[in-house]
């Protein structure tokens, strides 16, 4: 029911922001820029999008440590079919199909993996509104709602790490505190202690520091090579905007897609990039025919090579849908076909 309404709650942000796009801006105009821009600047900001994958891909891997050691090109195949189902899947679910299809291929507890990759999330949007901060310390833009938008983000995204260090610290302290809990409520509850005592082993690897910080290292140099993906595509249309303009761009872009929205963030993806870009006194056409492109670059790459790779392995998008719609209490039920990818 919950998944229903964030499906349709974003189907309908996407159409109402398309809409407005297609109404505020001329969408020949910009479509001409995109076919005037520099294609060399094009194609390396692609290659430099697509490299991505295979680090984080790495970190992936580093973070699944403690529950199984696993290839790097395994959880690269796999994070980017979670990229292919997110782009035409609703609700995000593709983040959810590939902690279990993850969890199907390895033999490991889904609740865990899906804990995992909650942790990864949470390391993503410290990262950005760590670059974020920095800019707006470094080089603040006028507008204040940037501020407001990043001091809350720092909030949530710092809380949510604490919170979650807690929990791997003193994993045998709240698993008792739920246990007395849960005594004294209805049996059902029992259920949700275990569940719990499975999420808490997604989150072993803030136990070791030295993952802990290799994560984070892995995270700041995975976003700041994504904004020069924007760079590049910037000097595509041979726009102005510094390298600090780009992280803050990328940044209000990254979080402000944790919105719900349509299947490939359509409609959004562009009034985000809009509205950022604006910051810099960029305007039609050449604002729109940016997003246009950067998303082009972000859906089409991620897309087709998630497609191969499920393909490959035998798996088709009902049952990515099937693994995202699954419990995550439940470790036994949900097994695609898979084979070796």
């Amino acid at each position: 029911m919950k998944t229903r309404l964030v499906t349709w709650a974003g189907l309908l942000l996407s159409a109402a922001l398309i809409g407005y796009l297609l109404y505020r801006f001329d969408l020949g105009a910009a479509l001409a820029a995109v076919r005037m821009a520099d294609k060399s600047w094009l194609v390396i900001a692609t290659l430099l999008y697509v490299s991505l994958f295979g680090l984080r891909g790495y970190r992936w891997t580093v973070l699944l440590e403690p529950l199984k050691a696993v290839p790097v090109a395994e959880t690269t195949k796999v994070f980017m079919i979670g990229v292919m189902a997110n782009n035409v899947l609703p609700a995000r679910l593709g983040d959810v199909a590939r902690a279990f299809f993850l969890a199907r291929k390895e033999r490991i507890p889904a609740s865990a993996t899906f804990s995992n990759v909650l942790l990864e999330r949470i390391f993503d949007g410290l990262a950005v509104v760590g670059l974020l901060n920095f800019v707006l310390w470094y080089a603040p833009p006028k507008d204040l709602w940037v501020h407001t938008v990043g001091w809350v983000m720092a909030a949530v995204f710092v809380g949510a790490v604490v919170f979650c260090t807690l929990i791997a610290f003193w994993e045998a302290q709240f698993l008792a505190l739920a246990h007395r809990i849960a005594a004294r409520l209805p049996q059902k509850a029992t259920a949700l202690v275990h569940l719990f005592e499975k999420l808490a082993k997604g989150l072993h690897t803030l136990k070791s520091p030295r993952r802990t910080v290799q994560v984070g290292v892995l995270s700041l140099v995975i976003w700041m090579l994504e904004a020069a993906v924007y760079a590049l595509v910037q000097r595509a249309f041979g726009l102005q905007i510094p390298y600090v303009g780009m992280v803050l761009v990328m940044s209000i872009l990254t979080l402000g897609l944790t919105a719900p929205s349509a299947p490939g963030f359509v409609g959004v993806f562009e009034g985000l990039i809009i509205a950022s870009v604006a910051l810099y006194g960029v305007k039609e056409p050449l604002g729109p025919a940016f997003a246009i492109t950067l998303h082009a670059i972000h859906y089409l790459p991620g897309t087709i090579i998630g497609a191969f790779f499920a393909w490959r392995g035998g798996l088709k998008l009902r049952e990515l849908q099937a693994a995202a719609s699954a419990p995550v209490s439940d470790d036994s039920e949900v097994e695609p076909s898979v084979r070796v990818l």
